[in-house]
C-alpha cells in the first residue's frame, strides 16, 4: 500500500471526527509545528485530516509528493517509507489504528527498522 491524499475530502471538523468514530480508530487532535523530517516509518496506519496549514508527504516507495491543505485527507498506512514538510506547521485531526496512549518510545521509525 501507498500514501493516498485526497483533496476537499471533508468541509467540517465534524465531518472527520465522525468517520473516525465510524471506522474505530484513535483520535488525535494537534498543531504541528513547522517540520522538516528525514525518511521514516510507522507501525500503524493514520487517516490525517488537514484543518489548518498545509503538508507535503513524501512516499519515498513512490518517489512522489503530495502537497495538502484544509480538507484534504492523507491516508498513511503502516510501515510505508515518507516523510513531511510544513514551512509554517498545520493542524490536524487524526485516526490511527494504534492507541497513542499504548505508544511508548518514538513513532518515527529508522528505515533500517523495515
Amino acid at each position: 500500500m501507498n500514501i493516498r491524499v485526497h483533496q476537499g475530502y471533508f468541509r467540517e471538523l465534524d465531518q472527520a471526527v465522525a468517520e473516525i468514530a465510524a471506522q474505530q480508530l484513535y483520535p488525535v487532535e494537534m498543531l504541528v509545528p513547522p517540520v522538516s523530517n528525514e525518511s521514516h516509518w510507522h507501525s500503524f496506519s493514520t487517516r490525517i485530516y488537514i484543518l489548518e496549514g498545509e503538508l507535503t508527504i513524501t512516499d519515498h516507495v513512490l518517489k512522489q509528493a503530495f502537497t495538502a491543505g484544509p480538507g484534504a485527507l492523507v491516508e498513511v498506512p503502516q510501515r510505508v517509507l515518507h516523510s513531511e514538510f510544513s514551512a509554517q506547521g498545520y493542524k490536524i485531526i487524526a485516526g490511527m489504528t494504534a492507541d497513542p496512549a499504548g505508544l511508548s518510545g518514538p513513532i518515527d521509525l529508522d528505515p533500517s527498522l523495515l
